[in-house]
């Protein structure tokens, strides 16, 4: 059985890693915040490499995370980033490795 100070120690230091881990999340978002202003498409262009006619095609086929406001196009860093991110392509390692995972569990089935 557990003594009851133990309990009032293990309480305490359960709140102190909540205050902390409030704090490091709220730093967090409040950069996300600053960082995220909204982009024009001359930005997207920059950040992508991609041409203005790509990035409206884009647009147009809603492949590209965009918001429209009164005619006009807005992007945020974030989300471009986010969508970027999407098309990583696996490197051999990573697609052996999910093969050996894959046989691995189709041994085990067998």
């Amino acid at each position: 059985m557990i003594a009851f100070e133990q309990t009032q120690q293990d309480v305490v230091e359960i709140k102190t890693e909540i205050k902390e881990l409030k704090a490091l999340l709220y730093q967090k978002v409040e950069a996300q915040i600053q960082t995220d202003d909204p982009l024009f498409i001359d930005g997207v262009e920059r950040l992508s490499g991609y041409s203005k006619p790509t990035i409206y095609g884009f647009c147009q086929k809603n492949t590209i995370p965009h918001h429209k406001k009164n005619g006009r196009l807005f992007f945020f860093k974030s989300e471009i980033i986010d969508w970027i991110k999407e098309g990583k392509q696996k490197t051999i390692n990573e697609i052996e490795a999910d093969t050996d995972i894959l046989f691995q569990k189709k041994s085990k089935s067998f």
